[in-house]
């Protein structure tokens, strides 16, 4: 899937999107899931490819209207920056909600903006998807300017689900 948002594209792999979509609360008692989403910066170009992802592990914390990832996500994800020869890092987050149609909640929203100051990446877009039970959205955040806003909203057919 790509988004084109003017002066660059964010290419998300498809493989990722499965990989959220069979993370979804399909049942009653299903918890939040979520992780980072990994990426590269293509060379000559400002655009962004999503290729991997970090699943729940171990750790993290999640009831059914609540995820917050561990700190071991940063290992992983700092093995993928090695592995790669420096080119995948942090691109954002990802998690899901219980609803068929996601809905960005004030505590999503605040998470994100501490991200934004927080995070150690060399990108100054951050890429934020909530994963519904039959959409699924993905927002924007502008590091310089401390803004986001939303930029898809999809449905799983969209992309093959293997």
């Amino acid at each position: 899937m790509i988004i084109d948002i003017g002066n660059r594209k964010i290419k998300i792999n498809n493989n990722i999107l499965v990989e959220i979509y069979h993370s979804r609360q399909l049942n009653q008692r299903d918890c939040e899931a979520g992780g980072m989403l990994i990426g590269s910066i293509i060379r000559d170009s400002n655009d962004i490819i999503i290729e991997d992802l970090t699943m729940p592990i171990k750790g993290d914390i999640n009831s059914r209207t609540r995820y917050v990832r561990s700190e071991k996500h940063n290992k992983l994800l700092e093995q993928k920056w090695i592995d790669s020869q420096y080119t995948k890092m942090y691109f954002g987050e990802w998690h899901t909600h219980p609803q068929d149609i996601p809905f960005v909640s004030l505590q999503d929203i605040r998470n994100w903006m501490n991200l934004m100051k927080e995070s150690k990446t060399e990108t100054n877009l951050l890429v934020f998807l909530i994963a519904g039970n039959t959409v699924y959205k993905v927002w924007i955040g502008n590091r310089i300017k401390k803004s986001i806003h939303q930029i898809y909203e999809g449905d799983y057919s969209d992309f093959t689900i293997s």
